[in-house]
């Protein structure tokens, strides 16, 4: 599997996407996403509850100063959950964000 690998410096605001979410092969809008540490997850799957940036039709994540996702230098992992169903699967293999 290939993973997408965002690099970002930390005093640039971007937007990373697009990212999506497919539920049984469709793309799926319903969904939150986490940021955290490389070799980290998160706590429970509520806390995978930050909502995605839409831009130009698509979702994605917006990181960098003056955001929810202001990070230091490292590599980080981004998490999504289909949050609209019965199920709420956890997807942890989305990307990789490298802060530099």
């Amino acid at each position: 599997m290939i993973i997408t690998t965002w690099r970002i410096p930390r005093l640039s605001r971007e937007w990373v996407g697009p990212i999506t979410v497919t539920a049984d092969t469709t793309p799926v809008t319903s969904w939150t996403y986490a940021i955290t540490p490389y070799n980290e997850r998160p706590a429970t799957p509520e806390d995978i509850d930050g909502v995605p940036t839409l831009l130009d039709d698509t979702l994605g994540v917006l990181v960098g100063p003056d955001t929810d996702n202001v990070l230091t230098a490292g590599r980080y992992l981004i998490w999504v959950r289909y949050t609209s169903g019965a199920e709420a699967p956890v997807l942890d293999d989305v990307g990789v964000l490298v802060i530099t």
